[in-house]
């Protein structure tokens, strides 16, 4: 009997799975354009879809607006929409907090508060990790940008038009959050999309003050009518200096980050391994 009613059961879910992702739209992007996104994301995409599904209609368009410009910095904006970022945090919640309300009541423990804790804790999870990669992103494009900037400047002084000089960049770039962004910047010029409204969103996009200064650089050049290649000779030569001056930063930074790791784990071991044949002959003779 328990065998026939684990069975059924099992039949059950399988069926509602399967009706539930016939009739549900997918607003996830295909598996080629989110490998980015957390795999969380397909391994729960049937409670996801559903939860944001309902949720929608109770979202007001600047709380979509916030976690879609948020999306955006962490280059999730393509793979993932805004509604099913926001499903996520309560679904993760509400499989942790079962899982551990099951788990401590086996041990006859605080069910309650445990389950709590864990539901807390994998909720708040998708925006920390969305955080850690924004900085992430950051770090990478800021690392990146100068390189950039001299490729686009080289192709200007070689007498390229700006679209062009873009493409012969976007060609020499490695694969980075940079580049993926500039494509999207060319893909909109080429849409039709004025130069200034592209690279203004891509500013948008990114929002980094680097970024910020570089685009206002090319929008008051082509509105005074300035050459563009002395422009972003400058601004090359500018994010340079800014990189070196980051690397400088982090090397000084280094020695107090070692500080806690060194208190708190070399020192000690290093007593213990030291001071261990000196209390033993102390205590026990040689």
């Amino acid at each position: 009997m328990a065998v026939a009613i684990s069975f059924g059961f099992a039949g059950t879910v399988a069926l509602l799975y399967t009706l539930m992702r016939t009739a549900l739209p997918s607003r996830l992007a295909p598996a080629s354009q989110s490998s980015a996104a957390p795999r969380v994301l397909r391994w729960l995409s049937l409670p996801i879809r559903t939860l944001a599904t309902l949720i929608a209609p109770h979202v007001s368009e600047a709380a979509r607006s916030a976690v879609s410009r948020r999306l955006a910095r962490a280059d999730l904006d393509a793979a993932v929409a805004a509604d099913e970022w926001l499903a996520l945090g309560p679904v993760l919640a509400a499989i942790a907090s079962s899982v551990a309300y099951l788990l401590a009541a086996q041990i006859h423990g605080d069910a309650t508060l445990v389950a709590g804790a864990a539901g807390v804790a994998a909720g708040a999870a998708p925006w920390l990790w969305l955080a850690e990669r924004i900085k992430r992103l950051r770090f990478a494009v800021l690392r990146e940008l100068p390189g950039c900037l001299d490729t686009l400047t080289l192709a200007l002084e070689a007498g390229c038009a700006f679209g062009a000089a873009l493409q012969l960049t976007l060609e020499r770039a490695t694969e980075s959050p940079l580049r993926r962004a500039l494509q999207r910047c060319q893909q909109e010029m080429r849409a039709g999309r004025g130069r200034r409204e592209s690279l203004e969103r891509f500013e948008q996009r990114l929002a980094i003050p680097a970024i910020s200064a570089t685009v206002a650089a090319i929008v008051q050049a082509e509105v005074t009518g300035v050459s563009l290649a002395p422009v972003m000779r400058a601004q090359a030569l500018r994010g340079t200096q800014e990189r070196f001056a980051r690397a400088e930063k982090l090397a000084m930074e280094a020695p107090v980050k070692m500080l806690a790791p060194l208190v708190l784990c070399i020192f000690p071991c290093t007593f213990i391994v030291v001071g261990f044949p000196i209390a033993a002959t102390l205590f026990w003779g040689a």
